[in-house]
This record gives structure tokens, C-alpha cells and sequence, in this order.
């Protein structure tokens, strides 16, 4: 065996043939249980929220993909414009809607009935629809609207002429009340 160094005069006494006394092995079992507990937890919180999957039949959604992306390039060549005037909504504070649709001239464009789903990702129990009404203006639509809680909303606008649907969606994000 071979003798401890000396240094400054005095001679080493650690014994480092224990490896808890070892720092380095001290601080790696640290580190090591923090990964493993903060995964633990991860897991654990996956396994008991919510999935946020609001939709059942995704998998045959996702196959008709197809027909998805026809609908999209229909509505793209009829060339129609709509204008959603949406203030930045407030938890439970009911706002103004106004709603102008225009064909590809950007002319007004008559339509029979307008409507506004709104969708919550994580809770599908606060999914809903609002219907606006005519204004008497050719292609103008409004509607009082509020949501219930703050976060993320997806909505999607729809106009209707006879057998013609043209929809546009957007995310919002709902604030706190002030």
C-alpha cells in the first residue's frame, strides 16, 4: 500500500477505500435521485391529469385527411374573406362579435347564417356554439360572447349560403378578469 501524500506539512488521513465518504460518489447518488424523483413525478402527473384529447375518433379523423385538405383548397377557390372583429376577451366578461363577410372582390357577400363554435382543448364539457345574427347589413353579423374560464380556446367561424359552407378557426387565449 502505498503512504499518504503530504501536503503543507501534514499528512492526508482521508480514506477514500469507503465509497460513501467519497464526494463525488455522495453528489452522483444526488443528482441520481432528484432525476429519478422529478420523472417519477412527471409520470405520475401524465397518468393522473387529464389527456386534453377532446376528439374520440381521432384515428379516423386523421384518416380522412384527404378529404380534410379537398375541403380547404374548395374553400380557397371560392375566395371568400372573413372579417371576425374579436376583442381580447376576458374570463366570464361578455364582448361584441362582429362578423363581415366578403367574397374574393372584397364586396360584401350575403350569406344565410353565421355561426361561432368554440372549443376548449382540455375540457370538451365547456365546448359550445353561438350563433350571430343579421345586422341588416348584407354580409354583417354580430352577437354578444363570452367564455367561462381563462386559457386556450380554439373557434372556428362559419358562414352558410344554401349548400356553400366556409369556415375559418384561430386559437385565442382567455384572460384573467380585471
Amino acid at each position: 500500500m502505498t503512504q499518504p501524500l503530504k501536503h503543507n506539512g501534514k499528512q492526508d488521513q482521508r480514506d477514500w477505500s469507503v465509497a460513501w465518504k467519497n464526494p463525488f460518489v455522495i453528489a452522483w447518488v444526488i443528482i441520481l435521485s432528484v432525476v429519478l424523483t422529478v420523472n417519477f413525478f412527471m409520470v405520475s402527473m401524465a397518468i393522473v391529469t387529464n389527456p386534453g384529447l377532446v376528439i374520440d375518433d381521432f384515428y379516423e379523423q386523421g384518416k380522412n385527411m384527404d378529404k380534410i385538405l379537398a375541403e380547404q383548397k374548395r374553400m380557397d377557390k371560392l375566395g371568400w374573406q372573413l372579417q371576425i372583429d374579436l376583442p381580447i376577451l376576458s374570463e366570464g366578461k361578455s364582448d361584441q362579435v362582429i362578423l363581415k363577410v366578403l367574397d374574393k372582390d372584397g364586396q360584401a357577400l350575403a350569406v344565410d347564417n353565421a355561426t361561432l363554435f368554440y372549443y376548449r382543448p382540455s375540457d370538451r364539457n365547456l365546448d359550445g356554439k353561438a350563433e350571430l345574427t343579421a345586422t341588416g347589413k348584407t354580409g354583417v353579423f354580430e352577437t354578444e360572447f363570452s367564455l367561462p374560464k381563462k386559457g386556450k380556446w380554439d373557434l372556428i367561424m362559419e358562414v352558410n349560403r344554401g349548400e356553400t359552407r366556409f369556415n375559418v378557426g384561430r386559437s385565442i387565449m382567455v384572460q384573467d378578469p380585471e
